[in-house]
C-alpha cells in the first residue's frame, strides 16, 4: 500500500514540490507584504481591501482560459513563462519599494498581474502531477500539495513580518521574486511523456469543447457538482470562525490563530491517514465518514465555550474537510483525459471558488439572522444531509457508457 509521502520517492516529484514549497511561502509572504504597505501608502478602507480584490478576481475571470492554455501548449513552457513573469513582477515592486516610487496604483497593478500570471500557470501544474505520478499515488500527491500550500499559509505571512520589521516590504517582493526560480528550473529540467497535437482552435472553443466534455460525462459532472455542494457547506465554518472565536469562546487573535493553526494540523493528519483508510473503504463509503467527521466537528465546535474543545473540535473538521476534498478532486483527475485536463482541473477549481463564495455569503447571512452556534448547527446538518443524498443523486462510479464516452472522445482528439 502506498504511504502518504509515497510520492516524494518519485525525483522529478519531490523536486517540484520543494520548489512549489518555496514558491508558495513566497506568495503567501507578497500576500501579507502588499496589504501591510498599502496601509503605510493610504489610510482607505476601500484601497486596503481592494489588495484582496487584485488577488482574487483573476481566479475567477481567467480560470477556464487558463485551464485551455495548458492543454494547448507544453505544460512545462507555460509554467516557466508565467513563472519568469510573476518574477520580473516581483522585482518590479521591490525596486519601485526601494527607491520610493512605489504607488497605491502601482501595488494594485503588480498584485493583480502575478496573480494573473500564477492563475495561468495552475492548471498547467494540476494536469502536470498525473503525468509524473501513477493512478495508485495521485490522491496522496495531491495531499501533498494541500500540504504544501498549509505549510506555506502559516509560516509565509509570519516571515513577511519578520522581513518588514528587520527590513521593508521591499524585501519580502525581492525574496518572492527568488522563490520563483526553483520551479523554472525543474519544470524545465523534466521531460514530458504527454504527446499534444498542434491545435488550430481558438481558446473560446477549446473552453466551449472542455465544458462539454465534462457536462457529458456523467462521473466527472457529478464530482464537479458536488465539490460545490461541499465547499458551499465547509465554507460556513471559515466564514463565522472569527465571530465564534470572540464571542462564545472569548478568546483574543493568538486564540483565533491556535483555531486555525489546529485546521491546517487536522488537514495534514488527514493525508496520513486517508491512504489505509481508502485501502478498507470504498471512495463513497470515505466520502460518507469524512462527511460525517466534518459534521461532528462543526456541531460541537458550534456548541461549546472551553477552548481545548473547540481545538480538537476543529482538528476534527481539518480532518474531514481534506478527506471530502482530497477524495473526490483525486476521483476527479484520475477520470480526466490528458487532452482535457488543464480545462478539467480549472472547471473543478472554479466549482470550488463559486461554492466557497456563496456558502460564505448564505451563511454569513444566516449567522447574521439566527446566530453563529444555529448557523453552524445548521450547516452541519445540510452538509450530512447532502452526503447522503449525493450517494444516490450524484453518485462517483462512472458507468460503463461514460468509458466507452471517454475513449471515443480521446479517439476523436487524436484527430485534431
Amino acid at each position: 500500500m502506498s504511504g502518504p509521502w509515497s510520492p516524494l520517492k518519485i525525483r522529478v516529484f519531490r523536486a517540484l514540490w520543494i520548489a512549489g514549497l518555496v514558491s508558495n511561502i513566497g506568495t503567501f509572504m507578497h500576500i501579507a507584504a502588499a496589504g501591510w504597505t498599502m496601509t503605510t501608502l493610504t489610510e482607505s478602507p476601500t484601497l486596503v481591501g481592494l489588495v484582496q480584490t487584485a488577488w482574487a478576481a483573476p481566479g475567477f475571470l481567467l480560470a477556464l482560459h487558463a485551464g485551455a492554455l495548458a492543454d494547448m501548449f507544453d505544460r512545462r513552457r507555460l509554467i516557466a513563462v508565467t513563472e519568469v513573469v510573476a518574477l520580473a513582477i516581483a522585482v518590479a515592486l521591490a525596486v519601485l519599494q526601494w527607491t520610493d516610487h512605489l504607488s497605491v496604483n502601482w501595488l494594485l497593478a503588480g498584485t493583480f498581474f502575478e496573480s494573473v500570471a500564477l492563475t495561468i500557470s495552475a492548471p498547467a501544474f494540476m494536469a502536470l502531477t498525473p503525468e509524473i505520478v501513477d493512478a495508485e499515488n495521485l490522491p496522496q500527491a495531491i495531499g501533498l500539495d494541500s500540504v504544501s500550500r498549509n505549510i506555506a499559509q502559516s509560516v509565509g505571512p509570519a516571515l513577511a513580518g519578520l522581513l518588514i520589521a528587520l527590513f521593508n516590504p521591499g524585501a519580502v517582493f525581492a525574496l518572492n521574486a527568488v522563490s520563483f526560480i526553483g520551479i523554472v528550473i525543474v519544470t524545465q529540467r523534466f521531460k514530458s511523456t504527454a504527446q499534444r497535437e498542434p491545435r488550430q482552435q481558438g481558446v473560446n472553443h477549446a473552453i466551449g469543447e472542455g465544458i462539454k466534455h465534462i457536462i457529458g460525462v456523467a462521473n466527472l459532472r457529478n464530482v464537479a457538482l458536488r465539490l460545490t455542494l461541499v465547499l458551499g457547506s465547509t465554507s460556513a465554518l471559515t466564514s463565522v470562525m472569527p465571530v465564534v472565536a470572540k464571542e462564545n469562546l472569548g478568546v483574543s487573535a493568538s486564540g483565533f490563530g491556535l483555531l486555525s493553526g489546529a485546521l491546517g494540523v487536522g488537514a495534514v493528519a488527514a493525508v496520513w491517514v486517508l491512504p489505509r483508510v481508502r485501502g478498507a473503504m470504498s471512495t463513497e463509503m470515505v466520502v460518507l465518514c469524512a462527511a460525517a467527521v466534518w459534521s461532528c466537528g462543526t456541531a460541537v465546535f458550534a456548541n461549546t465555550s472551553v477552548i481545548w474543545v473547540a481545538v480538537v473540535a476543529m482538528l476534527i473538521c481539518g480532518m474531514g474537510t481534506m478527506a471530502m476534498l482530497n477524495t473526490m478532486f483525486s476521483a476527479f483527475m484520475m477520470q480526466l483525459p490528458d487532452w482535457v485536463r488543464g480545462r478539467g482541473s480549472s472547471l473543478a477549481m472554479l466549482m470550488v471558488w463559486l461554492g466557497a463564495s456563496v456558502g460564505a455569503f448564505g451563511w454569513g447571512l444566516g449567522a447574521s439572522t439566527f446566530g453563529v452556534s444555529t448557523a453552524l448547527t445548521s450547516a452541519a446538518i445540510f452538509n450530512m444531509t447532502v452526503a447522503l443524498l449525493n450517494r444516490l443523486v450524484l453518485p462517483l462510479r462512472a458507468g460503463d457508457g461514460d468509458r466507452t464516452r471517454i475513449t471515443s472522445l480521446e479517439n476523436s482528439d487524436s484527430s485534431h
